[in-house]
């Protein structure tokens, strides 16, 4: 079984340290799930996973429209967090052949409820674009594993159109977003971090405070040369 710390779980899911415990008060969340390890700073708590994912992402997903007496009832059956293969199929929200067309879906027999959102609103889009079937099929390829990495009810999905191609880009508050694979990032950089190396000397110098001369139209090699920017 695959373990998650506190501390990873609560930087994953976006929730904070109090809601945890009272969801766990609320025995929304099984106490045996909580699993004390000994650690180098004292004791850490781990937690099964994908069982905890699963079930946090059920949580937020529900408490808008439930009190919490209503989601622990929801929450009394497993198969109330998941839905199989066949009962979406039956439900007829997707095209015909779908799961088969695309590999990431091909073995998959349960599907959370954001996972099955998502794979909707690409399907919908796919629909007003008129995206013929590889191209509909390429988006969710690529984008589908973001989902594995973030999965914060709060996160927002961008679906971006460059060149006639679409993309997606998961975004969670305080992380970093995440590209599906059609985008190559070319370069991060802080714009705080890009200023300060412009800071050097003065911005919008003159031409003859640029060369940096004392009037005899020679450099000195000690003063900082001045960059110039022009927006435009």
């Amino acid at each position: 079984m695959i373990e998650i710390s506190k501390k990873d779980l609560l930087e994953k899911t976006g929730i904070s340290y109090g809601q945890l415990y009272r969801w766990k008060r609320e025995r929304l969340i099984p106490e045996e799930w909580f699993v004390k390890r000994s650690a180098v700073t004292g004791q850490e708590t781990y937690f099964p996973r994908e069982q905890m994912l699963d079930r946090i992402e059920a949580i937020l997903d529900l408490k808008e429209d439930h009190s919490l007496e209503e989601i622990r009832n929801i929450l009394a059956s497993e198969h109330s967090m998941l839905l199989g293969r066949k009962r979406i199929e039956s439900l007829g929200i997707l095209p015909n052949g779908l799961f088969d067309r695309v590999a990431y879906l091909k073995d998959k027999k349960e599907f959370r409820r954001g996972e099955l959102a998502f794979i909707v609103m690409i399907n919908e889009v796919a629909a007003e674009k008129k995206l013929p079937d590889s191209e509909h099929d390429d988006l969710l390829e690529r984008s589908l594993p973001l989902l594995e990495k973030e999965r914060a009810a709060s996160s927002v999905v961008f679906l971006i159109s460059a060149e006639g191609r679409l993309y997606v880009v998961l975004a969670s508050e305080g992380k970093q977003p995440l590209f599906d694979s059609g985008i190559e990032i070319i370069r991060t950089a802080s714009l705080v971090d890009l200023v300060a190396k412009l800071k050097i000397g003065r911005f919008d110098g003159n031409d003859e405070e640029a060369t940096g001369s004392d009037g005899d139209g020679k450099e000195d090699a000690n003063t900082p040369k001045i960059v110039n920017i022009t927006a435009r």
